[in-house]
């Protein structure tokens, strides 16, 4: 493979990567033009999201299974391919019905087929020594589109009138993009393992006694309850903008320029961390991330906020948002360094995965039960000091994995 052929398949990967999320995703770009567009209430448009999420759930564990036994190239193109089909019956505002079993299909496009083919392509992209870039440069080209694409989508929104017909005209638009994807990564990916051939490629069969195996490994749970903590701490920092508006008493534009704000932040940080956890070591570097995580959300759990505290609230509110998209960047490259066996990375993915992700399920949940029973500033604190406690948890399992691997590269 060439340096040419190489960075075309992580750009591939980073716009697969962020455009798989699009459609079910939608409404979180065009949510009241949504509404507007299908005649859905918010009640259905979380039942949709809540379909979605429990589909993924769902699917991670035998999408690992299917990225062991199968060509990442082959997965990630049929998954963009289902999701791109969806699309265009999306786009003909269909029932709800119809959008509940559609959600359904993105949910097992992206987690079962698509998600663990994903990571196992990008840790194969990237030598043993550089884990940490590998990750950081996928996260980081995920952020980077998102950021580019979904200016370009609400531009061509707004410029075809910003209507129902408008609304359709960008699905679609969406999944022709998804639909050239699917070809260039048919065509362009290839099936070798990386540009530094890592090993003899491992093609013994994937039964349910190396699923058994595999979920036998320390370190597998070790990792998946440090991608817990630190999606955990994504979530809070998703709750800014109603805490930057309930507690700092900012309007909706300043309000929402606190929560868009972040998302200007997460290519910088999630492509920095890479390089600082290739240089000092992804568990080091996962660890100090955590360190700074559980200490800034205690911040904002022991002060109070107010108006007068404005300042504290930008720049502590930045620096978890750097630590938090650090964290996404990095925690993956965990797998190379705590010797999780090449072959079983889609099952040690879809493991992690399955316990990991569980955030999006009570995160929501326990934040409104919070926020609800304790209005006010003083919910918040609350809820920022749960979120502290979930990552001083990371921080630990963080810690037993660098006594882990410094000891077995001690021996």
């Amino acid at each position: 493979m060439t340096i040419s052929e190489k960075w075309l398949t992580m750009i591939l990967l980073c716009l697969s990567g962020s455009l798989m999320y699009w459609l079910p995703f939608f409404s979180e770009i065009l949510y009241m033009p949504m509404i507007k567009a299908f005649g859905f209430s918010k009640t259905e448009i979380g039942i949709l999201l809540s379909t979605f999420g429990t589909l993924s759930l769902i699917g991670y564990l035998p999408g690992g299974w299917l990225a062991d036994r199968f060509s990442p190239r082959k997965l990630i193109s049929v998954a963009l391919l289902i999701t791109a089909a969806g699309g265009f019956v999306f786009s003909t505002t269909p029932s709800f019905k119809i959008c509940v079993i559609l959600h359904g299909i993105w949910g097992i496009s992206t987690a079962c087929i698509f998600w663990s083919a994903l990571i196992k392509t990008t840790r194969n992209w990237g030598s043993e020594d550089e884990q940490g870039r590998t990750f950081g440069i996928l996260e980081g080209g995920r952020n980077l589109t998102e950021l580019v694409l979904t200016t370009a989508i609400l531009a061509l929104f707004a410029f075809r009138g910003g209507d129902s017909a408008a609304f359709s005209e960008t699905i679609v638009l969406t999944s022709v993009v998804l639909l050239i994807l699917a070809i260039l990564v048919w065509r362009c990916l290839s099936d070798k393992i990386s540009v530094e051939q890592k090993s003899p490629q491992q093609k013994h069969e994937i039964d349910i006694s190396t699923v058994i195996k595999t979920l036998k490994l320390p370190m597998v749970w070790l990792i998946a309850i440090v991608v817990l903590a630190a999606y955990a701490g994504m979530w809070g920092t998703i709750f800014f903008t109603p805490y930057a508006s309930d507690a700092y008493a900012l309007g909706d534009v300043g309000a929402g320029a606190i929560g868009a704000g972040k998302y200007w932040i997460a290519p910088f940080a999630a492509i920095a961390a890479g390089f600082f956890a290739d240089r000092i070591g992804p568990a080091i570097a996962v660890f100090i991330f955590f360190i700074v995580m559980t200490g800034s959300f205690l911040v904002f759990a022991v002060i109070p906020g107010t108006p007068d505290l404005f300042l504290l609230l930008v720049l502590n509110g930045g620096l978890l948002a750097g630590v938090a998209f650090a964290l996404r960047g990095t925690y993956f490259s965990l797998l190379e360094r705590g010797g999780v066996p090449l072959a079983v990375t889609g099952i040690a993915t879809g493991i992690v995965s399955v316990i990991g992700y569980t955030p999006d399920i009570f995160m929501p949940y326990l934040g409104g039960v919070i926020l609800d029973t304790y209005p006010g500033s003083r919910g918040y604190q609350y809820l920022f000091l749960m979120v502290s406690a979930l990552s001083f948890l990371g921080l630990i399992a963080t810690y037993v994995i660098y006594r882990k691997t410094h000891k077995a590269a001690s021996t």
